[in-house]
């Protein structure tokens, strides 16, 4: 390349594959397999693909990724004996040391021995790079996702553009690189079911953990569903905040401390009394307080242990990742959403937690983190739609955190927010997601004979009135362009052999736990009565030798609460038809639902009231329970599926249920079918 060549080449930006969309590819158990394909997607100002081919060629670095445990086997060795063990002794010594200072920057590593260095395994480190050679760049074009049938293809979006997710770059590229792991990985992969790769890239770019080389065969193997995370900066500093305005709101004043807590919370006189707000203080904040940020960090630890087991494969993270999007540090100096960036924002947050980077700055209450030793896949929940915090007085939302109502207090006068702005919602919080994180909405995969679908079913809908009223909003749901997209895997990608799962954020079955209906006939007693979700789980319908069709709750129950508003009942349907497994959160509950053909017996629920009473038939007969529970093996779960299942929050619980947080998924599949679907959380 010339000077005035290089000159035009401003800025390119590696796209896909990324971190919540990492390319996985094959290797054979007996790791025969040497050389990889691998399809990268950039974006650029640059117009001629031969300028772009000639200035990417070279600049482009594969870095695996490795634990210490497995690093431990390399650096120490057992004291032998024999002629030449002082000689290997000697090696031995020269290799730990080189290792220790190049990988770990240790340069103590003389004095440093194993126990010691087993305390700093709460992050990986980085091998040799390997540096692919280019085969062959070409420019591509935009695909609808309508248009989308090859899965495998990384088709560049719209939305990108629109957006200027990258800024003026509006220029797409394929890059197809060729490249051969090196003896570490291979070594590596004798002990581990599969190996990450960081890709760097030209400008310091670096996609994370956004390329997998796994020896899976995909017919026994495991992984986790994780949703709700509601990661925000503010989490991390909550705990020293209320420490220091306890000690000193008491100290200074006891009467001034009641009257603010009364006034603002709107108590009434002596309820509580001051003996029962002082109780509740005395409790340790430590015991009580949910730092959703602290959530996240032990669930990494746990799937990392499960990792070295090789025990997990990957994990899906079905939205709701940030509780807002701008840091609250950010909102209260500037309110220009066009301003913010990535580095203002609690996506940042996110890929710090998730990766352990240090952040600017340490506070009390923190636990250490660990770098996620693992493969995710993400999409987005109405959450990450909103710009600006909300106030946690409102609905008495500190509950859910484990705090009580003085110390709201204390948090609300400097998080303070507007109603109107807390529920805005607009695509420019997502830029940070786009850029960062996974530059696609809408995706697929297949492993094996298992095709897993991630679908974004976007932000609040104001659609269904009622839900957003009564707490439980429901959200967007799947557009025009998404059912067609599903129908276009339905012609090219799945068969009769294909195990299908469905993730969404917004639910596509829920319910209310409590019905009244009026008797009017009822000469005695109230002529209400109370119908609840519980009273109709399957189990308990069968051991009362009813009929089965007493069991269903459509027809009953309001299946459509809080859930997807469009395209309810295609995407039910698809449900029902096609997938063995869909599974999704937003309402931060664990409900299972069973799906069947409903003969002649069709229900039908409202389309959007109040703004829209016409009804719209539902496809399929659906039960409750907990099915998870109950079917424990692959053949009772394949005769009795499919299942549409909502897991509880990873961060928080629900309002009634504040203790289920903390929980997640966890799917395991033997000999092609799927053997268990059972809710685990990380505090039991």
């Amino acid at each position: 390349m010339n000077v005035s060549e290089i000159q035009q080449i401003r800025k390119s930006i590696l796209v896909s594959p990324n971190l919540g969309r990492p390319v996985i590819l094959q290797i054979d158990r007996k790791l025969k397999k040497k050389r990889f394909q691998a399809s990268l997607l950039f974006i650029s100002d640059v117009s001629d693909p031969e300028i772009f081919k000639n200035f990417i060629h070279d600049k482009i670095s594969l870095i695996p990724l490795f634990d210490y445990k497995w690093s431990y086997k390399i650096v120490f060795v057992k004291k032998t004996k024999g002629f030449f063990s002082k000689w290997r002794e000697k090696r031995a010594r020269k290799k730990r040391k080189k290792f220790l200072e190049d990988k770990l920057e240790i340069q103590t590593a003389k004095d440093l021995d194993l126990k010691q260095l087993k305390k700093l395994k709460s992050r990986l480190h980085r091998g040799q790079p390997i540096f692919p050679k280019v085969t062959r760049v070409e420019s591509s074009s935009i695909t609808p996702i309508q248009n989308i049938s090859n899965i495998e293809d990384l088709s560049p979006q719209d939305f990108l553009i629109k957006n200027q997710v990258f800024g003026s770059l509006n220029k797409f590229y394929k890059v197809l690189v060729d490249f051969t792991p090196n003896k570490e990985v291979l070594k590596f992969l004798k002990e581990r079911n599969f190996v990450m790769f960081d890709i760097h890239c030209p400008y310091d770019r670096i996609n994370y953990h956004s390329l997998v080389i796994s020896k899976q065969k995909w017919k026994d193997f495991t992984f986790v569903h994780a949703t709700d995370l509601h990661l925000a900066e503010r989490n991390d500093r909550l705990y020293e905040i209320i420490k220091k305005w306890t000690e000193s709101s008491i100290i200074e004043s006891v009467d001034d401390f009641f009257k603010t807590v009364k006034k603002k919370m709107k108590i009434k006189k002596n309820k509580p009394t001051q003996e029962k707000i002082l109780s509740e203080i005395k409790i340790p904040l430590r015991k009580r307080l949910i730092n959703t940020n602290n959530q996240f960090r032990k669930f990494t630890k746990l799937m990392n242990n499960k990792v070295l087991r090789n025990e997990l494969d990957f994990i899906v993270l079905t939205g709701d990742l940030v509780d807002y999007t701008i840091l609250s540090k950010f909102s209260q100096k500037n309110d220009k959403l066009n301003e913010f960036k990535y580095e203002d924002s609690n996506w940042l947050i996110f890929k710090s937690i998730l990766l352990n980077t240090p952040l600017k700055e340490k506070y009390k209450g923190v636990i250490r983190g660990e770098e996620l030793n693992c493969p995710i896949f993400t999409t987005l929940g109405n959450h990450d739609y909103r710009p600006f915090p909300y106030d946690i007085t409102w609905g008495e939302m500190y509950k859910k955190i484990g705090l009580n109502a003085s110390e709201a207090i204390a948090l609300n006068q400097l998080f303070s927010a507007s109603p109107i702005s807390a529920i805005t919602k607009t695509q420019l919080a997502l830029k940070g997601y786009f850029s960062e994180i996974n530059s696609s909405s809408d995706f697929s995969l297949k492993l094996g004979n298992n095709l897993f679908i991630i679908l974004n079913t976007g932000a609040d809908s104001f659609r269904n009135l009622k839900d957003l009223i009564t707490g439980h909003p429901s959200v967007t749901g799947v557009t025009f362009k998404q059912i067609k997209y599903l129908e276009n895997l339905i012609n090219n990608q799945i068969t009769e052999d294909t195990n299908t799962y469905l993730f969404l954020h917004g639910p596509p079955l829920n319910s209310e736990d409590k019905k009244y209906s009026i008797n009017l006939f009822e000469k005695k007693g109230s002529r209400f009565k109370r119908k609840k979700l519980s009273e109709f789980k399957e189990s308990l319908i069968r051991k009362s030798g009813k009929p089965l069709s007493t069991a269903r709750i459509d027809g009953i129950f309001n299946v459509k609460y809080g859930c997807v508003s469009s395209n309810w009942e295609k995407l039910i349907e698809f449900c029902k038809n096609y997938t063995v497994l869909t599974l999704s959160g937003h309402t931060h509950s664990n409900r299972e639902f069973r799906l069947d053909d409903p003969g002649l017996q069709k229900s039908s629920v409202y389309d959007a009231p109040p703004f829209k009473l016409k009804k719209i038939e539902n496809p399929a007969a659906i039960f409750y329970d907990n099915y998870s529970e109950i079917y424990n093996n692959p053949k009772v779960i394949s005769e009795n599926g499919p299942f549409v299942v909502q897991t509880p929050a990873l961060g928080l619980g629900s309002y009634r249920n504040p203790h289920t947080a903390g929980g997640y998924r966890e799917i395991i599949v033997k000999d092609g079918k799927l053997a268990s679907f059972k809710v685990k959380h990380i505090n039991r």
